[in-house]
């Protein structure tokens, strides 16, 4: 690596002055985000993205993150389950 290339890469690190602040605020990740990773990983590895030696370490991630959104989506479904059965019948009209 050139000299001009570190140069530039530790320039790309700064953060400018009033945005420090702006970059402490969390960052809002939903279940539609994770989602979405979950299908751009198995799309890269079947296109042949990752080399085989990381094959085992992006597998174990994916099926990290997948087994947590179908936990997920069960709690969910459970959760609307449980709200339909305590929901009050709908009183007949006469």
């Amino acid at each position: 690596m050139t000299e001009q290339q570190r140069k530039t890469q530790r320039k790309t690190h700064e953060v400018p002055e009033g945005k420090a602040e702006a970059s402490l605020e969390p960052v809002q990740l939903s279940i539609t985000d994770l989602t979405g990773l979950a299908q751009v990983v198995d799309l890269a590895s079947r296109r042949g993205a990752f080399h085989a030696a990381e094959m085992e370490q992006v597998g174990a991630y994916y099926n990290k993150l997948n087994a947590f959104l179908v936990w997920f989506k069960s709690q969910q479904e459970e959760a609307t389950e449980g709200e339909e059965a305590t929901a009050p019948a709908p009183e007949a009209q006469e």
